[in-house]
């Protein structure tokens, strides 16, 4: 999905779809198989760009064109990645609840504060780009705030909960608060900019329809008679090099922004939920 909403054109995706698929089916690279789900997205988003080969005449654009709606086009990204780490903060909920850590579930930055506490937040946001009252001051306080003091308290409040006889942890209590500050700057900023960093969904799908227009430019298209093998060559240029960028740019969402709030390498082997209850 996030590899299409980059990489929307009909023709370079069917290339990936087509090319992936094949490689898959007679190379057995599972890589490949990768590649060509990608191509689908490609081709999906490229009938709602209106793009195909870099051509951006040949379709009318079924949702919008990027190029046209640049800031759109960066406001959606960045509530898209709000949406994506939210259902990873459900993800972790999820784990915690059947794995039974309840300090986790309840105080953890991903889990039920931190889903309340950058949730509201983003409503709050949401509220206000679509030009709606926002909560009063002393709501967004209280939502915000309690969550953010239930993360900043975890270590404690988990021992609270698992009834355990030493509440604080050992060493200096002045200390503990200091480290708790810090650490909170720390989750409000990664909730900041792991947000942000969703912004590249958005500008990938404009330096994609970028660079097209420039192969276009060099190939002389607005003069009427353009060079068909600058076109050709433009274009296997564009997907070889972007496609690459732009599928870097997924794993690095996907594991970074996503994952980690859900994974936890503890070194234990995988066994998943289904195959431990069989």
């Amino acid at each position: 999905l996030m590899f299409g909403i980059m990489f929307g054109d009909v023709g370079q995706g069917a290339c990936l779809l087509v090319g992936g698929l094949l490689l898959y089916k007679f190379k057995h690279l599972r890589i490949a198989g990768i590649v060509g789900v990608a191509g689908i997205w490609s081709v999906l988003f490229g009938f709602l760009y209106g793009s195909v080969f870099g051509f951006e005449e040949l379709l009318p654009a079924l949702w919008m064109k990027p190029m046209d709606n640049i800031m759109p086009t960066l406001m959606l990204a960045i509530g898209f990645g709000a949406v994506l780490i939210l259902i990873a903060m459900i993800l972790n909920i999820i784990n915690a609840v059947k794995a039974k850590e309840y300090g986790r579930l309840l105080f953890s930055q991903s889990g039920l504060a931190g889903f309340i506490c950058y949730g509201f937040v983003v409503l709050c946001a949401l509220l206000f780009i679509t030009g709606h009252g926002i909560p009063a001051t002393i709501l967004i306080g209280i939502v915000v705030g309690v969550p953010l003091v239930a993360i900043l308290l975890k270590e404690p409040l988990t021992h609270l909960v698992e009834r355990k006889s030493k509440i604080f942890p050992e060493g200096s209590k002045v200390m503990f608060f200091v480290e708790a500050l810090v650490e909170g700057f720390d989750v409000v900023l990664s909730y900041a900019t792991n947000t942000i960093s969703f912004v590249r969904v958005g500008a990938f799908a404009l330096s994609h329809a970028g660079m097209m227009g420039v192969v276009m430019t060099l190939a002389g298209l607005e003069k009427g008679s353009p060079n068909w093998i600058v076109i050709i060559l433009g274009n296997a240029l564009v997907a070889g090099l972007e496609g690459l960028v732009v599928g870097i740019q997924v794993l690095r969402l996907e594991y970074y922004e996503m994952f980690s709030r859900f994974y936890s390498g503890s070194g234990k082997p995988f066994i998943s939920f289904k195959k431990r209850n069989q």
